[in-house]
């Protein structure tokens, strides 16, 4: 018997051993169908792109003709693992489904991809009439009751005030509507902020700075890092200066650093029209911002992980033993997406990362051990750098000294 004829004849792999069950509406799917291949996208693909659903990707063999009316788009795809801290995987709507056969003897594949509900924001009006002024996380429940869909805003939230909505046509005195998607797009720049769904479908709104104590540290053992992609950094993202409206036009305010802008020139990046109520609070927030971009910085966009991890965005990871090639031997990163790649008995997570002052998560002043003296502190060690104590100084004498 030729090889061929051998591979053809072996029983090909079914039961995924991480995925615990799959519902169609209410009703199980045969797991006996379903291939060792499951891709779920969760988060952002790039930490500053706007916001995104989650999605999911399942392929089946073996369903029968009778058995298709199950697998049509519009039905409610959850997926579920096999253990207690990876079990909500994904839930969402089926939007498109393949079938592909060869016509041969082999079983068609049926090919599903279904979208989490973040996706349908952009297809419901909000707004049309008047928004009080109110606290920014009472606006963002406000376009979220409005649509209809269940999300919730992380704790803390930042204490921005927003002003109340103006008529886009100030003679009839009528107010403009917006899809929800863009109206929560337009809340996540006024204070700095992502928009994500969970593993249940729940669309969480999290401010950047609601990430310092939002997830225990999550310390990834080197072993099962795969560190393939390089280090990188580019004058692209540096700002120093920002010009921030306030009102929805009212007026603005412009902050600069002039340190940077000797260096790198005057790069100025601009929100004209945020809903935040106030100069006061408008050059708060300025600021901040030009706090965390007005500096190039070593980013690791991402890595792979080859073994998964309960993780959330909005997490901080913690990457050890670094090699000597990377500008530091312990990074500490934010977590803004992750991919789920599950192929037979493999689980690969491939993380998307954000540098943690970005997020404002700075080494505060408190965090520094009593007995750290400045003459142990690195003299080559700038301060935007300082944003983990194992850069700033030695980790392993400052670990003693405490």
């Amino acid at each position: 018997m030729s090889a061929l004829a051998e591979l053809e004849l072996e029983a090909e792999p079914r039961v995924n051993p991480w995925i615990g069950s799959i519902y169609l509406d209410d009703k199980p799917v045969n797991l006996a169908n379903v291939l060792a291949s499951v891709t779920i996208r969760h988060g952002r693909e790039d930490p500053d792109g706007p916001i995104q659903a989650s999605t999911a990707d399942v392929k089946l063999k073996g369903v029968a003709r009778s058995s298709l009316v199950d697998f049509e788009v519009g039905h409610v795809l959850t997926i579920r693992g096999t253990t207690a801290d990876l079990s909500n995987l994904f839930q969402g709507r089926l939007t498109d489904a393949t079938i592909d056969d060869d016509g041969g003897a082999s079983e068609a594949v049926a090919s599903l991809i279904a979208v989490s509900p973040l996706a349908d924001a952009g297809g419901i009006n909000v707004g049309g009439h008047a928004w009080p002024a109110e606290p920014w996380a009472s606006r963002v429940g406000r376009i979220l009751n409005e649509a209809g869909l269940w999300g919730a805003v992380d704790a803390p939230s930042p204490d921005v005030p927003i002003a109340a909505t103006k008529p886009s046509d100030p003679e009839t005195g009528a107010f403009a509507s917006l899809d929800a998607l863009a109206a929560l797009e337009a809340a996540r720049d006024d204070v700095g902020a992502t928009v994500w769904d969970d593993g249940n479908g729940t669309i969480i709104v999290q401010a950047f700075e609601a990430r310092g104590g939002l997830f225990p540290l999550l310390e990834l053992p080197p072993s099962i890092v795969l560190y393939s992609p390089p280090w990188s950094q580019t004058l692209a993202g540096v700002r120093n200066r920002i010009v921030l409206g306030y009102g929805y036009g009212a007026g603005s305010v412009t902050v600069d650093d002039h340190v940077s802008q000797s260096i790198y020139g005057v790069r100025w990046t601009g929100l004209f029209d945020s809903g935040i109520a106030d100069q006061a609070h408008a050059l708060e927030r300025a600021s901040e911002w030009l706090n965390r971009l007005a500096y190039p910085k070593w980013a690791l966009p991402g890595v792979t992980l080859l073994e998964p991890q309960a993780l959330a965005v909005g997490m901080v990871v913690e990457l050890t033993e670094l090699p000597d090639s990377a500008p530091f031997s312990t990074w500490r990163a934010v977590v803004e997406g992750w991919v789920d790649t599950i192929e037979g008995p493999d689980w690969t997570q491939d993380l998307i990362l954000s540098d943690p002052q970005l997020s404002g998560l700075a080494l505060p002043w408190q965090e520094l051990p009593p007995a750290l003296q400045w003459q142990a502190v690195k003299p080559t060690c700038r301060w935007r750098d300082a944003f983990y104590l194992g850069n700033l100084t030695d980790l392993t004498l400052t670990q003693e000294a405490a």
